[in-house]
């Protein structure tokens, strides 16, 4: 959920604990397909877990989503990023917003692209610093799992190859079946490294740790949805990796909030249709010591961009009234360059919103809209990612 090249520590609400938002790689309506684009492999239940099966490696038994994950489907395409194939269905390269014919990346296919994001320079020169990739995994229990992996190797060419890195890289796990929630139950990044969230404080099995870090309900395809709902979370950090500096375990009572379908206007240019998640460390939304984090899913591309949010007077007190992070409407606000094409807040600045009649601002974010082609497509997992440290998740 959070990757930042320096974490961020968000400072719970209650007294000895901190809930850690750790940097994520951040981090959506487009029109309707039209009529000569076909969108295969999803809205058949049981043919796509049929296909799922099919792709499993045989070393291990395999299990599609169940039917309350799959209701059409609707929610996993907006999880999982895709791919252009051919008439045969093979896999090929193109970018899933613009060919004729896509569906969702399977268990263990190669992955044509990354998704990066981009800095944007006066004078016209631009910077890539962070790319993702949404892809399904197997996981340990027997189902599939949404993995959001993220590189922060920097300098996104088509020669990219994978290259995971627990110092600098980042990665989300994301569990569908063990509570009514899409919920992150594991990430890494290059600050705390590894940690768990959970609904129990408990890392025991995955019955106790999912719904923790809550993004939606699993019960209804998205497009049900009413156009805002919300529900209170106890959430558990657990961090896993020892001996990280400011990281330990802690607990919050928060909110999160989700968003039916809707367009969004991203930075590389492109209008996506995306389901939108808040999580507030805090229920009380006016209270100072708070932080939310944004979250935005296409069906493109899965993962799509990552916020973070404080109250205004928060980024005062710890960092300078004057500080320029803390004023989106000025001119040499720090994000502009990154992150001021989408705006879907109450205010004519990006970054600046209100919640709980008090101003928040938007002191970091990822738009990860840019698509790079790949030279090598391949898949984008290792052996650590979410099998270290004494708990495996997945299987490789």
């Amino acid at each position: 959920m959070r990757h930042k090249a320096a974490a961020i520590a968000v400072s719970a609400i209650s007294a000895g604990y901190i809930l850690f938002a750790q940097y994520h790689s951040a981090s959506r309506k487009y029109k309707q397909p039209d009529s000569n684009i076909r969108i295969v492999d999803g809205y058949n239940s049981r043919y796509m877990a049929q296909r799922q099966i099919e792709d499993c490696s045989q070393e291990y038994s395999c299990t599609a989503p169940p039917e309350s994950v799959e209701n059409g489907v609707e929610l996993y395409d907006y999880l999982v990023q895709d791919v252009c194939t051919d008439d045969k269905d093979n896999v090929i390269s193109g970018n899933p917003s613009n060919c004729s014919v896509r569906r969702n990346i399977r268990v263990g296919e190669n992955s044509p692209y990354i998704m990066t994001d981009f800095e944007k320079w006066n004078g016209g020169s631009i910077s890539t610093y962070e790319g993702s990739n949404s892809i399904p995994v197997q996981g340990m229990d027997g189902y599939t799992k949404i993995l959001i992996t993220k590189s922060l190797q920097g300098n996104f060419q088509s020669n990219y190859t994978f290259n995971w890195d627990q110092n600098r890289d980042a990665y989300d796990l994301i569990d569908l079946n063990h509570s009514p929630y899409a919920s992150y139950v594991r990430t890494s990044d290059p600050g705390c490294q590894d940690q768990i969230w959970s609904s129990t404080g408990s890392a025991a099995n995955m019955a106790q740790r999912a719904g923790g870090w809550i993004l939606f309900p699993t019960s209804n395809p998205p497009s049900t949805w009413p156009q805002s709902s919300s529900v209170n979370v106890k959430t558990y950090h657990i961090q896993v990796t020892p001996n990280r500096p400011d990281c330990g375990n802690g607990n919050s009572a928060g909110v999160t909030y989700w968003n039916r379908p809707s367009a969004y206007h991203f930075e590389a240019g492109k209008s996506l249709t995306a389901i939108r998640s808040f999580h507030f460390a805090n229920k009380a939304l006016y209270q100072t010591n708070n932080a939310l984090e944004k979250y935005y899913f296409s069906k493109e591309y899965g993962f799509t961009r990552w916020e973070s949010w404080v109250p205004q007077n928060r980024c005062f007190s710890e960092r300078g009234s004057g500080s320029a992070i803390c004023h989106p409407e000025s001119t040499n606000y720090p994000l502009k360059g990154r992150c001021s094409v989408l705006n879907a807040n109450s205010s004519p600045y990006p970054g600046l919103d209100v919640f709980g009649n008090q101003y928040w601002v938007m002191i970091d974010c990822r738009d990860h809209s840019n698509y790079v082609r790949l030279d090598s497509p391949q898949v984008m997992l290792d052996n650590v990612i979410a099998q270290n440290d004494g708990y495996r998740d997945i299987f490789r």
